[in-house]
């Protein structure tokens, strides 16, 4: 669940360390595979500006070498953004929209992976401030791993953001082509069927030039 305790006494996560910046535990950490660099927050701990887990996502990012992991993804359990009507838990991910969605902006995070919602949903490519094409990353939310399903005859919330929603068992197979593009695709867990699926590409040079 939510509280991350059962993972947490079972499962250890590597240990970062720069100076005064530290991981913690499974709550929040970094690791490289290939030519990925993946950042793990924890949307139930404190993300205000200034707590210790905000200061060392803005670390992680800043440090981040993109000629060696080009591609950066953030991952937490909780969505910045989703569109099914349950205002509470849409609420938590506004409030964390105002603490550090200008980070992933301005540290050119690729992709924002969560969960929570048992779904499957796909935003417009660089969302940021609710915009598309704003200089944001992609965000996909995969809570689709095998329990009860979210009621998609709910149906959604307007919104310019939303590109692909399904109410399927699933899971994201990323494969990483080349340091400027990622195809990413929605399996169903039932079938083996492609659900969805979305090209990642990014123009690394002028990336690799604002370091």
């Amino acid at each position: 669940g939510e509280c991350g305790v059962p993972t947490a006494k079972r499962f250890r996560a590597p240990i970062t360390k720069q100076g005064n910046y530290t991981s913690n535990g499974v709550f929040w950490y970094a690791y490289t595979f290939g030519l990925v660099r993946t950042i793990m927050i924890s949307s139930e701990h404190d993300l205000s500006r200034g707590s210790p887990q905000h200061t060392w996502l803005q670390h992680e990012l800043k440090s981040v070498n993109r000629t060696t992991t080009p591609f950066v993804i953030v991952e937490s359990h909780r969505p910045l953004y989703h569109s099914e009507p349950f205002w509470a838990d849409n609420a938590v991910g506004i409030a964390m929209r105002a603490e550090f969605e200008d980070l992933l902006r301005k540290y050119r995070v690729d992709i924002f992976f969560a969960g929570h919602y048992h779904s499957y949903l796909r935003t417009c490519d660089g969302l940021y401030a609710s915009k598309c094409h704003n200089g944001g990353p992609l965000h996909i939310t995969v809570g689709t791993a095998g329990a009860q399903l979210d009621d998609t005859n709910l149906g959604l919330y307007d919104n310019v953001w939303t590109q692909r929603y399904l109410g399927v068992w699933g899971y994201i197979r990323a494969t990483v082509h080349n340091s400027s593009s990622m195809l990413l695709e929605f399996v169903n867990a039932r079938n083996g069927s492609l659900e969805d699926s979305v090209w990642l590409r990014r123009r690394r040079r002028d990336e690799i030039s604002q370091q």
